[in-house]
């Protein structure tokens, strides 16, 4: 087909996350590790969130259709689209969708990674890392999800694995959600008990959340203000090489960015070399 002489550019990695209203620079920054990862491919950002795209005022940002067309048009012959979500839900979902839209119509070889918490070997690489990093004596460990609105969606195989995986490894580890399956507000008293039964005196709030946005600001800071009276509570931290004091987020945790580019490789290994 003469189409075919069109698609003369190579490989091309985009990015697709939820963006954040208060912390999009998070995920600029991963689209500047992944540009110094992959320095020979096209590499771009592209954000779902409707909301962000509104209210965002200092990146020029595109929706994941936006960025295929302009790929396809350019004539890349291979793309990967990276899902930079924590769970396979309804983001992921229609991610997936999306990439098996275009690849009905475009000659570009079109294809998608997991979410990051999806295949089981990658999900242990990072609940254990969590786990690890935050096992210390005398504290307990609240982990909070954000959850998914709908018990059919398929992406809560790995939000109840996750929980039962980080249960298992540790008696100091406890989970809830912000407004998903068990929310913190009906399981608050159960969680009161159980996070003071072996008289530890902390409480670490860990926020299944890849990047600090809105969320980390209102409801986050909410379940520490209810937990106050039952024992100190504090956000989790992750220690910074350049001693800055940031919001917590798992972007920051290695392994999870290691997850990530295992997921890219592996897609681009299957895709074999540029024809």
């Amino acid at each position: 087909m003469k189409r075919h002489r069109h698609y003369n550019q190579g490989r091309a990695l985009i990015l697709c996350c939820f963006g954040s209203v208060v912390a999009q620079h998070r995920y600029q920054q991963l689209l500047e590790q992944a540009q110094q990862r992959y320095p020979e491919y096209e590499v771009r950002l592209a954000i779902s969130s409707r909301m962000v795209l509104k209210r965002n005022q200092e990146f020029a940002l595109c929706t994941l259709p936006e960025q295929l067309a302009a790929l396809d048009r350019a004539g890349h012959r291979q793309i990967v689209v990276a899902s930079v979500y924590l769970y396979p839900t309804e983001e992921h979902h229609q991610l997936t969708q999306v990439v098996s839209g275009f690849s009905q119509f475009s000659l570009s070889r079109i294809v998608a990674t997991p979410a990051l918490l999806q295949p089981v070997h990658s999900a242990n690489a990072i609940l254990t890392a969590l786990n690890q990093r935050f096992n210390e004596p005398g504290v307990q460990n609240l982990f909070i999800h954000h959850g998914a609105p709908d018990l059919a969606n398929p992406g809560y195989s790995a939000i109840w694995y996750s929980q039962q995986l980080l249960g298992q490894l540790s008696d100091s580890n406890h989970c809830c959600s912000l407004e998903g399956a068990s929310p913190f507000p009906l399981v608050k008293e159960k969680l009161a008990t159980e996070l003071t039964a072996r008289g530890d005196h902390r409480v670490r709030l860990i926020p299944m959340l890849l990047v600090a946005g809105n969320h980390f600001v209102n409801d986050v800071q909410s379940i520490k203000q209810d937990l106050e009276p039952i024992a100190p509570a504090q956000v989790a931290k992750f220690d910074q090489d350049d001693g800055e004091e940031r919001p917590f987020c798992l972007l920051d945790l290695p392994e999870l960015v290691a997850v990530l580019w295992r997921h890219i490789d592996t897609e681009f290994s299957k895709l074999g070399a540029l024809a």
